[in-house]
């Protein structure tokens, strides 16, 4: 990756990070979208709607889990909701990579570890969202100065 793509990419997750947080969302979160976008297995506006399923996807899996986990309570029967709940969820996530729709696997355990590390903040879900689109500008923003760069580098020959 060239300098000007690396600018273009920190200018813009500098603005997320200016930005996102002063709108409540969770910065971190956002970052976890974007690196989601860079992962996938698709890039550009084609490869959206298989990231916000997926990711989306995950990050229901975890409300879930956590909604479960809290009425079992604490104790062993707690444990053993959780333990269930681990080995369920984890399983659909993987399974239904066979709809191509949620075939991207990585992104659905993206929005499921995002949603329990916020301790299932429903702000997650729109922070993910965010930056899964500072991803796709990321991308565009950065392969735009590239361009350029190589333009200025060819007309300076």
């Amino acid at each position: 990756m060239g300098r000007a793509q690396s600018l273009a990419i920190a200018l813009l997750c500098t603005v997320w990070m200016a930005i996102g947080p002063a709108a409540g969302l969770v910065g971190w979160a956002g970052f976890a979208g974007c690196t989601a976008y860079f992962t996938s297995p698709r890039k550009g506006a084609d490869g959206l709607p298989m990231l916000f399923a997926s990711v989306g996807s995950g990050s229901l899996f975890a409300f879930i889990s956590l909604l479960l986990g809290s009425l079992a309570g604490s104790g062993v029967l707690g444990y053993a909701v959780g333990l269930g709940m681990t080995c369920v969820t984890t399983y659909l996530m993987c399974a239904d990579a066979r709809f191509d729709i949620l075939g991207f696997i990585s992104g659905a355990f993206i929005g499921s570890f995002s949603t329990f590390a916020a301790e299932g903040s429903p702000m997650v879900v729109p922070s993910l969202a965010a930056g899964i689109l500072l991803g796709l500008a990321c991308d565009k923003a950065g392969q735009a100065a590239a361009r350029r760069a190589e333009d200025r580098k060819v007309q300076s020959r």
